[in-house]
């Protein structure tokens, strides 16, 4: 990884712009003010965006009011970094917006499907979260987190590890939330913010969902229509965490949402238990991810892309087998 370089980019710079991915969850949101706030303590001009901004959820994080939702015309930037994104196109408006200025790039990820896009590429697949390299990247420079970047960033830790309980956790994962708990991140408080909350229009929306879920051969998936979306008002996010809630189904190996999107298209979630990897197949649509956590974009209407979708993710829960049983 493009460690020195990186940190010479970023010390060569005065102004930047930082982005991450469409659709944006804890995590991204996250290492995007935790990296952005680390930024402006370090002197810098720091410019954050993301399409649409940020979720009603994630607003009580430090600095949230600070994230555009476009990039303003007339901005100028000697650095962009994307945070979070596993390939340029995921970094949406915004970040086209960002490599129209012809400025150095650099990539921090961690997913393992991430195509290494920028000019200096920080994709470390063995972190539980890409807050987690932006920590990284911060002990490189000798910037110790701030109360502020730290809180920022055990959001990221948490949201993506669902409060430390995913395959990828490790006892260096628990020393770093350690770390930024020390430096003033309230573990508590994200928590009950985020892994263990759920807004009204969410479970509004669950109720409407529900009688769509189909379990057969392993896998188990459930639809979501654009009238769901606009009965139950929910507009924070993608499904609430649904994905993650089917996937405990005890028969289940593979769990999926599939989305309907407003241009013909259909976003999926697709989440399975360890013994399994649904990263390469959602690569091979155009997307991508974490072994057992990955999405993508397909076009169609949902007959078509479920018609499409299932009968792969039956055949990935045929060709595996479960870890723990």
């Amino acid at each position: 990884m493009d460690w020195s370089k990186a940190a010479e980019l970023i010390r060569n710079s005065t102004k930047i712009l930082i982005v991450t991915h469409v659709s944006p969850d804890g995590d991204a949101i996250g290492s995007l003010l935790g990296l952005g706030i680390a930024l402006k303590e370090m002197g810098k001009t720091v410019t954050m965006a993301v399409d649409g901004g940020v979720p009603l959820a994630l607003r009580f994080l430090p600095g949230a009011g600070e994230i555009l939702a476009s990039v303003k015309p007339g901005l100028q930037v000697d650095l962009f970094i994307a945070v979070d994104c596993g390939d340029a196109e995921r970094t949406g408006k915004v970040g086209a917006q960002g490599f129209a200025f012809n400025v150095p790039t650099i990539n921090l990820d961690h997913h393992r499907t991430n195509t290494n896009f920028a000019d200096a590429n920080l994709v470390d697949e063995n972190t539980v979260a890409a807050a987690e390299g932006v920590l990284d990247l911060l002990d490189r420079l000798g910037v110790a987190p701030s109360a502020a970047v730290a809180e920022c960033l055990l959001c990221g830790v948490v949201t993506d590890t669902l409060c430390f309980r995913t395959s990828n956790v490790t006892s260096a994962t628990l020393g770093k939330a350690q770390r930024l708990m020390a430096a003033g991140a309230d573990l508590s408080g994200i928590v009950q913010r985020t892994v263990s909350h759920l807004s009204t229009a969410a479970l509004k929306l669950w109720k409407q969902v529900m009688p769509t879920v189909c379990l057969e051969d392993h896998v188990v998936w459930a639809t979501i229509t654009l009238a769901m979306r606009q009965d139950s008002g929910y507009i924070d996010g993608a499904d609430g965490g649904l994905v993650s809630l089917l996937i405990q189904a005890d028969e289940a190996y593979v769990s999926c949402v599939l989305r309907e999107k407003e241009d013909n298209t259909v976003e999926l979630s697709i989440r399975a238990v360890p013994g399994f990897d649904v990263s390469d197949y959602s690569l091979s649509l155009g997307g991508g991810g974490h072994t057992l956590a990955a999405g993508a974009t397909v076009k169609g209407s949902l007959a078509e892309v479920e018609a499409l979708v299932i009968p792969a993710l039956k055949a990935i829960a045929k060709a595996g087998k479960p870890l723990y049983s």
